[in-house]
Parts: C-alpha cells; structure tokens; sequence
C-alpha cells in the first residue's frame, strides 16, 4: 500500500532529461595567482584542476585560525565584463563557495532562456585583500521553445492540460516555469480523482538555427482512478468514520475528485466535535482505494455551565439578589455528534424555566437534523406555560441548512393571572399550534473563539390561538369567552467575526424578534433583559411584542479559547397597550467589560455591565458562567 502525505505527489527539481542542465556535474579549470606567481590548473586536460575537486581549498584543521574572509567577485560573459546575472554580486562569499556561487550564475542564465550557458574557468587572486574571484562563462545561444507534445493522456482532456501552460512555443526557457507549469497540470489530475498522477519530459529535441529551438515531449503516468475505500481514526476516538466522511464532504466508495488535505482538515476543525486535527494522511492500494487516516484528538463527551449573577438593589429599597442557572450538554452521543442538553434556571420574581432538548444532525445518515425540545415556564403565580417544539433541517453545503417547525405550546394562568382586571381576565387559558420554515447559517474558523466568519438564524412561524377568558360586563356579571386568533412570528440572530489586527477581532451581532397579532396578553410577549439578551439590565426586565439588541464586541485574543472584550449594546422595546399600560416604544443601550479563559476544570467567562441610569459603578450587574468539563 502506497502511503500518500499532503504534497507527496509533487515532484522533485525537475532534470530536463540533459545533463547541461545539472550544475554539479559541470567543472571547469581554475587559475590561481599569488603573489609569486601564476599556477594554470586548466593544462594540459590531465593535469588540471577542476572546481569540484581540488580548487576548493581543504576546510581548516581543528585548532585553526579564523575561517576564511569573503572575497570580491566578478564575471566576464564571452570574454567581456558583465554585470552580474539577476542582481549585486555575493558580497561575503569566501572563495570556498566557488562551485555554488557558479551554480548561481548558471541558473540565473538558464532562468533567461540560455540553455546552453557554461562556466568555462575561474580565476581566483589570493594575494589581494580581500581576495578576488573572477568567473569566466559562455552564454552560448538563447534557446527558445519550439513544440510540446503530450503523450500518455486519457483521463484528462489534452485542452484541460495545455490550457495550465505558461510555457509557451516561441519563447525562451524558463526551467522554473516549466516547473510551475507541470505543478498546475498536476494539480488538474487531482481535481479530477487522479492525486498519484506524474508528469515527466520524457524526451528533448534541439533544433539549430537563430534561434535554437528545444522540443519537449511529456509524459504522463495517470496512475489509478482513487476511490475512498475507507477513514481511519485514532483507536481511541469516539467518532464515527461515517461522521466524519459527512463533515469532511466526502463519498465512501465514490472517487476522490478534488482532494485537498488542507481543506478536509479546515472542515473538521469548524465542527465542534474535535479540540485538533492533523495533517490527513492517505494510504492507496494497487486498485486505487484510498484509506483516508485522519489524526483527531476530541472535546470532551460533555459539560456542565454554573451561571451566576448579582443584580444590585432596586430603586425601591429592595435588597441585591442572586439569580443563576445550571446546564447540562451531552456531545457527540453514540459517535455521531448527536447532542443532548437540560437547563434549570432561576430569574428574579420567582420565576424559574426548565428547558431539555436532543438533536440527531445525520438522521438516517442523510443530512438530515431531527430535534425535539420541551420549555416550561412557571411565572410565580401570574401563569404557567409549555412548549413542545419539533425541528427538520436539511443541510447543504457551505454551512446552510434549511429548517421546518411544528410546535404546541399551552398557557394556564394561575391565581393572580385568573383575577379579572378591567374588562377581561389578565392571563387567558390558551393553546397554540404553530408552523414554520427557517434558514441557519454557519461558518466560523473556531466555534469557542471565532476570528472570522458568520452564524445567521432566521425562523418564520405561523399559527392559531384558542383563548378562553372571563370578561366582565357592562352590568358588572362575568361571561366565559373563547376566541381564536391569527398570529406570525419573526426571530433571528446574526453574528458577525472580523479580524482586525493580530489577536484583535471585532464581533457584531442582531438579535430581533416581531410578533403580529390582532391582541395580546403578557404570556405572548416576548421577554429581554440580562446576560444573553439585553447586558446591563435585570433578567427578564422588559416586555414587548417587537424587541430587539444590536451588539458590538472588540475582543483581544488570548489562545484558542481565550479573550477578553469590551462591547456595546443597544436594545429596543416596543410594547403594545396592554391592561393599564399604553403602547410605548423604548431604546435602551448597555455596555461593559469580560473575560472568557480557561481553565484545568474549563472555561470561565465573566462580565461587568452597566447602563446610563446607574447612579455608581457600585450598580452594575455581574455574571460569572462557569464551564467544567465532564
């Protein structure tokens, strides 16, 4: 089994099937002058001297003097002096350098078309200080290309081929064109599932005249047509192969068209099911199927989040209060990034939420997500609310997925909620039934830390809502009333990632959410305030039927997971009339300072929030969510 590593299929310099072309097996004679004398090491041809032999002198015995100095070189092309070749001379090159310096000068040449250049001698002069080196060379004729064939072709179209070609019939010979040249037709065969594809010139014609023409032959040994047979993990890795073919967007058993290792490793360090991956390695055997090894190391199977705030004491005398909550996410279930999460929190007023959801993101092994989420809510004694939702997305590529809902949710007032006030009942007995269509988006480098990318969730929902109420007529007797009304929701979130400098990334976002309906009641409204919504204000401190929180984060990155930030927020309320209250519209803006790090047990992340109507840095609202993980 051939062992395939990123870049293993590129081919070495490339000979051009000519040893003129092959500087170390050039030598030519050198002169040495000194000051009693000349030494001619070029005659007669069985006595000379070659540079890749004797005329680099013997490096120092151990206990020697000071290596030696550098020396001044010159060139004299066809027997007149010629600057040198693509720039300044070696400025501190001693003479021991000679047959590389040489080497220099040739390539240089050869780069301009001259094929044929040649060193024919070297005169060194070591009694000058410092010492001087002249090379002696002939440019010979500028050889220009005259035809390329191609010969061993049948996967890939022969136009495909020579459409990758700079080197062009007519102009002179550049051997690091060609190079280049070979590397992009390599690089179309690997496009088209031949990764083992080489390229070689078989054969070279120089043809006389002015000028001299060289005709190149390639030949193109195709290799197999590779298929991926099969995706190795570590042993002790949890995740399935099939998994990561999804994420990789790969086939088993269909031809690896378009192979990048880099690439496959980008896409599994976006999921947020590995804490690294390595360099892909693939294995070939002699039928072409491919063993596609990727080295991961995996998060961990889960977490705990602790959250916890303090919100300081009301305007009205009331003491400071903690609020908090606790999460429980279970990832990457039975090795196939199925999730699972449970959420107990505990907001002011005596009210607390109980939300539990499972996600299956590859149902059937199609690209399928399937979720279902239950959220109870209980509001002291004003009401109680459930809601069953269920979720069908289907992903395509680039990060989107499209999304389908259906959900119930059931309203029961409570003691307070049941009082009649004014003409009506305060919280209506209700059941909904809601159905909608979505679109996410999601592509970030890092899913903790991102430094560039976007996530984007839109979600349209309608529905009916049966209401049932008591109402108090003009004679001062209650009726029982059932309504039914006609409602559409809006939600989305968008969150933005941009690099700005070396570890600095500025983070802007959009929170909105719109309800439409012909009345309302507070269990309708949707609810904004605190840490994840509105920073600076009370959990759950204002209601509205239209709200949204425009954010802007300027984060300095730490490492991969760590940062710390300042942001801005801007919220905005609309709330409709509702009991004794008239409809009114707000703006409330917040801002503050955090820190997100890890730790040994995990990740810690604190903020410190204020708003404008705090009378004291005293007043602001602190909260530390703490990450550990299982």
């Amino acid at each position: 089994m051939q062992r395939l590593s990123p870049g293993a299929h590129r081919l070495p310099p490339l000979p051009l099937g000519n040893d003129r072309l092959s500087v170390a097996a050039r030598a030519f004679p050198v002169r040495t002058v000194s000051g009693s004398g000349t030494s001619v090491q070029g005659a007669p041809p069985e006595s000379q001297t070659r540079a890749s032999d004797a005329s680099v002198p013997d490096a120092p015995a151990p206990g020697a003097s000071a290596p030696e100095a550098g020396a001044t070189w010159t060139l004299t092309v066809d027997g007149q002096a010629a600057d040198w070749p693509g720039g300044d001379p070696p400025a501190t090159a001693p003479i021991g350098d000679l047959e590389h310096v040489a080497s220099q000068v040739l390539e240089r040449l050869r780069a301009r078309g001259y094929y044929y250049a040649r060193i024919d001698s070297a005169t060194v002069r070591r009694s000058a200080s410092p010492p001087r080196v002249r090379l002696h060379a002939t440019r010979g004729p500028q050889v220009v290309v005259g035809s390329i064939t191609l010969s061993g072709t049948s996967a890939v179209e022969v136009a495909s081929l020579r459409r990758e070609l700079r080197t062009q019939p007519g102009r002179p010979l550049r051997p690091d064109r060609l190079k280049r040249d070979l590397d992009a037709m390599l690089q179309t065969y690997e496009d088209a599932g031949y990764p083992l594809a080489q390229i070689r010139i078989a054969e070279t014609t120089l043809r006389r005249g002015s000028p001299a023409q060289l005709d190149l032959r390639l030949h193109v040994d195709e290799g197999p047509a590779l298929w991926l047979k099969a995706i190795t993990l570590p042993e002790e890795a949890r995740t399935s192969p099939s998994l990561v073919a999804h994420l990789a967007d790969l086939q088993m058993g269909e031809r690896m068209t378009g192979y990048n290792p880099a690439t496959i490793r980008r896409r599994l360090q976006r999921a947020d099911v590995f804490a690294s991956v390595g360099p892909p390695e693939l294995r070939v055997d002699a039928e072409g199927g491919a063993t596609l090894h990727v080295p991961v190391e995996e998060t961990s199977p889960g977490s705990f989040d602790l959250a916890l705030g303090y919100l300081p004491p009301s305007p009205g005398g009331g003491g400071g209060q903690i609020v908090g909550s606790g999460r429980l996410a279970l990832r990457n279930l039975f090795g196939g990034a199925r999730t699972a999460r449970l959420k107990l929190d505990r907001r002011p007023g005596q009210t607390s939420l109980f939300d539990v959801s499972a996600a299956d993101p590859r149902l059937f092994g199609r690209p399928l997500r399937l979720e279902g989420r239950f959220r109870g809510e209980q509001r002291d004694s004003t009401f109680s609310q459930r809601r069953y939702r269920g979720t069908l997305g289907y992903r395509f590529g680039g990060g989107w997925e499209v999304l389908g809902t259906v959900s119930r949710e059931v309203t029961r007032p409570g003691q307070e909620g049941a009082q009649v006030r004014g003409r009506r009942q305060a919280i209506p007995r209700s059941e909904a039934l809601f159905y909608g269509v979505g679109l996410r988006f999601e592509h970030v480098d890092r899913p903790r830390n991102p430094r560039r990318g976007g996530r984007l969730m839109l979600r349209l929902e309608r529905g009916q809502k049966e209401r049932r109420f008591f109402r108090r007529t003009a004679d001062g007797d209650t009726t029982r009333q059932r309504v039914s009304v006609a409602q559409e929701r809006i939600e989305s979130t968008v969150r933005g990632y941009l690099p700005l400098f070396d570890r600095q990334v500025l983070a802007a976002g959009l929170d909105a959410s719109v309800l439409l309906s012909p009345s309302y009641d507070r269990s309708d409204l949707f609810r904004v305030g605190g840490a994840q919504s509105l920073r600076g204000y009370d959990e759950d401190r204002f209601l509205g039927r239209a709200v949204g929180r425009a954010l802007l984060e300027y984060r300095l990155q730490i490492d991969r997971v760590s940062y710390a930030y300042a942001f801005g927020d801007l919220g905005y309320v609309e709330r409709p009339d509702l009991e004794a209250a008239d409809a009114s519209h707000d703006w409330h803006p917040g801002y503050g300072v955090g820190i997100q790090f890890g730790t040994a047990l995990g990740i810690v992340n604190a903020t410190y929030a204020l708003q404008p109507a705090d009378a004291s840095p005293a007043s602001g609202r602190v909260h530390l969510r703490l990450s550990f993980a299982l």
